[in-house]
């Protein structure tokens, strides 16, 4: 009876992992401003960084401030109280959406109140991603969240599921040469790895199942 217990519990892992690499992006939720990301970071090429600034240096990328997007578009207005703020551009003459769109933060700056985005991105509890950690180690932010250049409204690219992380982990989901370049020379999995074979450890038999391992997939690497 054990025995049959556990095959179960073993199928049913298996086909939840299969599952977790089963995921076709669905279209983004409307927001309370319309913020293009293609005209923001892809017309004026504005790097992911200059608005998700904490990305390198903790866990959670951070949502920009409505102090940071009037710096923008309301020009001095860290100089003068912000019931006072003018919207600067885009001008209704220009295009009346997009005035609207801005106007809409202009109200939320005069109010003080931060815009209430609609999240896209949202693990559970128990899973940890800190984006610090897959920043530096060289990936870029399109690896995980696709191509948000060219997005209007913004999608979950990625499914985000535990299949789709180990799979990067262990080498097996593609990314770019300088990607995958960075990623070995920065993983401290890697660098482990490294001082094990140099004290003498025979890492044979892991190299032949995992070969291009980036990184660990122990429980605690997620989980903790």
């Amino acid at each position: 009876m054990t025995r049959v217990l556990t095959l179960a519990g073993i199928l049913l892992l298996a086909v939840g992992v299969a599952s977790c690499r089963d995921y076709s992006p669905q279209e983004g939720p409307d927001q309370p401003i319309a913020f293009y990301h293609s005209v923001h970071a892809g017309q004026n090429n504005m790097p992911c960084m200059y608005c998700h600034y904490t990305a390198d240096r903790s866990v959670d990328a951070g949502i920009p401030s409505v102090k940071l997007c009037v710096g923008c578009h309301v020009p001095g207005s860290s100089n003068q109280p912000p019931e006072n703020a003018t919207l600067a551009f885009p001008a209704a003459t220009r295009n009346k959406f997009w005035n609207e769109q801005a106007t809409k933060l202009v109200d939320y700056w005069k109010r003080q109140q931060a815009i209430p985005w609609v999240r896209i991105h949202d693990l559970p509890d128990h899973v940890k991603f800190p984006h610090y950690m897959h920043v530096n180690a060289g990936l870029q932010c399109q690896t995980c969240h696709g191509p948000v250049q060219t997005m209007n409204k913004v999608y979950q690219f990625s499914s985000l599921r535990m299949g789709w992380c180990i799979d990067c982990h262990r080498g097996q989901m593609p990314i770019s040469a300088a990607e995958e370049a960075a990623v070995k020379r920065n993983s401290s999995y890697v660098k482990r790895l490294a001082s094990l074979r140099a004290a003498g450890s025979d890492l044979r038999g892991h190299e032949a199942k995992w070969p291009n391992q980036r990184a660990s997939t122990d429980c605690v690497v997620c989980h903790y």
